[in-house]
């Protein structure tokens, strides 16, 4: 028995309230047990390593509609008459925190007024069945919410209404976006779901507030969330996230940090690769276009390479031995940097569909734009703009490209197309978006 688990649960619930808890997880347990095994017997087979992909996919997927409209509304319904308390909760997929949410969480730590709780979900590692269960605690620390924030679209709120004493703040897990999202998937090719599995389950529905770089994404998030702008529920206010550009002390410090952990990089500009991923997230890659050994070549002289693939990505290619931790680095090899770290010590952006290329625009650096596949990601994923015209750099398909501007980078950088962008698409972003984002929660 585990007593800590008990005395901390009697101090949050009281003693009526704990056993209430013990009582409503044995409950639970019998009900996903009990259906566990109808699914088997429907299914002729005694556990789920026997069942085949495509039921095996049928049972996840019922399973976690269960949750979603009988579990975790039951359970919000059994918590939520507790008196509202002064604490925030800011909730990750997989784990707490997000880059969108550091920030943000540090300040109202330092502020004082709002206790900050933190919650992983651990998506990608655990089991379904530990995962919902992540969901139910998640479910029942809400219930007396000052406010939750997100940074990614999950379907644990989606079953039931918040109390309107707690806002719903959406972060979103990037600063912009150029590759559709959302609605605007709907029956994609390769990609979105069907126009009915969007309706049944609207993960966008019971938002208090979504956080956007400027005015000019309005339009994308209306269509991708289908929230009317009008609702003023998308608050074109600047992204949290991005505030740190502006702290000189921030700025410092990494670069300090980034000289202590690889000294190799000193005297050298620095050239960070940031692509995102391919694929659906569940069977992410990472991009593996990029020739390491011939920019080593032809730019080692001046430049050090840091490599930064996304967090989902599988297959990510190594550096080649010869090369690693002197000209080019991998992050892998430096966890304890988060993707705002890095943008912010480089002097290159190499990119690509990555929504990274809205944060690195407001250093008003150069950004290149390394899309190899680019006619078939916009056939498979689809884009919001023409992206050639859209973007604030030169958009190339080999590396020999890479190299030849960044050779010649003094005379083809236009400066001026990246401060436009900037003006433009992360308008907001103006080291003052995290005052404007806690204003919210009593907003």
């Amino acid at each position: 028995m585990n007593f800590k688990a008990i005395i901390k649960n009697v101090n949050k619930y009281g003693i009526s309230g704990t056993i209430r808890l013990r009582n409503d997880k044995k409950r639970i347990t019998e009900i996903v047990d009990n259906y566990r095994a109808d699914f088997l017997k429907e299914n002729g087979v005694k556990s789920l390593d026997e069942l085949d992909k495509k039921a095996l996919k049928k049972y996840r997927k019922s399973l976690e509609r269960k949750y979603m409209f009988e579990i975790l509304p039951a359970e919000y319904d059994e918590y939520k008459d507790r008196p509202i308390q002064n604490k925030v909760i800011m909730m990750e997929n997989g784990h707490a925190p997000s880059p969108s949410q550091s920030h943000l969480a540090d300040v109202i730590r330092k502020q004082g007024k709002y206790k900050v709780v933190m919650m992983s979900m651990n998506r990608q590692d655990v089991s379904l069945e530990e995962y919902l269960e992540n969901g139910r605690k998640f479910v029942r620390e809400i219930a007396d919410a000052k406010a939750v924030f997100l940074s990614t679209s999950n379907f644990f709120l989606s079953g039931f209404d918040l109390r309107p004493e707690t806002k719903l703040i959406q972060l979103w897990h990037g600063v912009g976006t150029f590759k559709k999202i959302g609605f605007s998937t709907v029956n994609s090719k390769g990609f979105g779901l069907s126009e009915s599995e969007r309706k049944k389950i609207d993960l966008y529905r019971n938002y208090d507030y979504v956080t956007i770089a400027a005015e000019s994404q309005l339009p994308i998030f209306e269509e991708a969330l289908r929230i009317p702008a009008s609702s003023g529920k998308l608050a074109p206010i600047g992204v949290s996230r991005t505030d740190v550009f502006y702290d000189q002390e921030y700025i410092q410090h990494t670069h300090e940090r980034f000289l202590k952990a690889m000294p190799q990089i000193e005297g050298k500009k620095i050239i960070l690769y940031a692509p995102t991923f391919r694929g659906r997230t569940a069977k992410a890659k990472a991009p593996d276009r990029l020739d390491i050994a011939k920019m080593a070549e032809r730019l080692s002289d001046d430049y050090v390479l840091l490599i930064k693939h996304h967090g989902l990505a599988h297959n990510i290619p190594d550096i080649p031995e010869e090369y690693k931790d002197k000209f080019a680095f991998d992050a892998r090899d430096h966890k304890n940097f988060g993707i705002e770290r890095w943008l912010s010590e480089a002097d290159i952006l190499i990119t690509d569909y990555s929504s990274v290329a809205f944060e690195f625009a407001l250093k008003e650096k150069p950004i290149i734009f390394f899309c190899y596949d680019l006619e078939e990601y916009v056939e498979e994923r689809g884009l919001y703009n023409d992206f050639e015209t859209f973007v604030p750099g030169p958009v190339v398909k080999t590396t020999d490209e890479i190299c030849d501007y960044i050779e010649h980078i003094d005379e083809r950088f236009d400066k001026q197309r990246v401060i436009d962008f900037k003006r433009d698409q992360v308008g907001a972003c103006d080291g003052h978006a995290t005052e404007r984002t806690i204003e919210l929660i009593e907003k």
